[in-house]
């Protein structure tokens, strides 16, 4: 019932009320407002080699003057089926980069690299020869024992220049003759 009343009191106001006219100019244009909404993507691609090279020896680390030189590229491609739009972002370069280690002039690293490189020569030496005093050792075994290896083996020369030495004398006693028999004057 309250709702019935507050809505006659309404009507009757609105009966009594004058009429309201618009002064001046009243043409009014509709503005259009837009809101764009867009997403943009800056991508920076760095690549940077923040390394020395290093020598080790041990316990001990040698840092080298470095040069890096290091291409790039950074790509994709963009396809909206409901648009048929399609897009492709390409980045390609390069980055170069000189990197020279701070402090000693590295010779106590040249002195010990030219060290290590001599003791690796002299080890793979020694490994050599180990391994051909193992091969004269056996061949001289097979030969008191009796055996050979078939001189059509493909694998006769392993023992081919072991030699017995009392046979190798005897074929070339011109070899161990004495030329001059030695003289007892200064």
């Amino acid at each position: 019932m309250r709702f019935q009343l507050q809505a006659l009191s309404l009507a009757c106001l609105c009966l009594v009320s004058n009429s309201v006219k618009a002064e001046g100019d009243t043409n009014v244009q509709a503005q259009p407002n837009a809101i764009g909404n867009s997403s943009i993507i800056n991508q920076n691609m760095n690549v940077n080699n923040g390394m020395t090279g290093k020598l080790q020896f041990g316990n001990l680390v040698c840092s080298q003057p470095t040069m890096a030189f290091t291409p790039f590229y950074t790509g994709n491609d963009a396809e909206n089926p409901s648009s048929e739009t399609y897009s492709i972002n390409e980045g390609w370069g390069f980055q170069m980069s000189f990197m020279v280690p701070l402090g000693t002039n590295n010779e106590t690293c040249s002195e010990l690299a030219k060290v290590k490189l001599d003791l690796a020569i002299e080890e793979l030496d020694k490994q050599v020869h180990d391994k051909q005093l193992v091969r004269v050792l056996k061949c001289s075994q097979l030969h008191a024992a009796g055996y050979m290896i078939n001189p059509k083996s493909k694998y006769a020369y392993i023992c081919n220049d072991v030699i017995n030495i009392r046979s190798y004398v005897k074929a070339n006693p011109s070899l161990f003759e004495n030329p001059s028999p030695l003289s007892s004057e200064p």
